[in-house]
């Protein structure tokens, strides 16, 4: 009867230091998830198609352990929002500054650089006609129109998205492709609303151009 009592209270022990060594693992794992810090990083609500215009409805913030975040991890929707996506990228994927494209720094597809309700059209040039073949990508730039022998400015502060195939200002290279490119100047590409468009290609037509280059700080 006594060794009955004595398996009793053996079990009773048993499932009580169960519970406590339980209780006990619960507890560390709880210290060790407070003990985390906890960051938030950007990532797509939806599916991102490569070269689609990214916004910031299309994002959303998710959290995670920093432990298990890349340090290049976005973490601000702003970064990001109203850039080009460079590559296809998934719903909840973990977005990288590497794999979005600005307007201005893009160097692959002239969509991309193009504004919102703009068009791009390219103006056959000489010496004369674009300031000495040093007119670059990204510049401001007055267009000028004589025609009849009147002159007069008819477009003002027009952004160059080209020269020739080149989307970006010069730079001292050794690749043979880029060098080539950089030495096609056969036409400047401009910026402009299909009003400013029109307008550009009636003169083109009917006149002689110009492109007049502005200083960096001109108003």
């Amino acid at each position: 009867m006594k060794s009955k009592y004595i398996l009793i209270v053996a079990l009773i022990m048993a499932i009580i230091t169960t519970v406590l060594f339980r209780q006990y693992i619960v507890n560390l794992d709880n210290r060790s998830k407070a003990a985390q810090k906890i960051v938030s990083i950007v990532v797509p609500k939806a599916d991102i198609k490569k070269n689609q215009l990214v916004t910031k409805d299309m994002l959303e913030l998710k959290e995670f352990s920093s432990g298990s975040v890349h340090p290049e991890a976005i973490k601000k929707a702003e970064d990001i929002a109203g850039k080009y996506a460079v590559t296809d990228m998934k719903a909840g994927e973990v977005l990288f500054a590497s794999r979005f494209t600005d307007q201005f720094k893009e160097n692959q597809a002239i969509t991309r650089k193009i504004q919102n309700g703009n068009r791009a059209v390219s103006i056959a040039v000489n010496d004369i006609k674009a300031v000495s073949k040093l007119i670059q990508p990204e510049d401001y730039v007055d267009v000028v129109c004589t025609t009849n022998g009147q002159t007069s400015i008819i477009l003002q502060n027009i952004r160059v998205l080209a020269v020739g195939k080149r989307l970006t200002s010069t730079t001292a290279t050794s690749n043979t492709a880029d060098a080539a490119a950089a030495a096609d100047y056969s036409t400047v590409t401009v910026e402009l609303n299909p009003t400013d468009t029109v307008k550009i290609i009636n003169a083109d037509e009917t006149g002689n151009i110009k492109f007049v280059l502005k200083g960096q700080f001109a108003p």
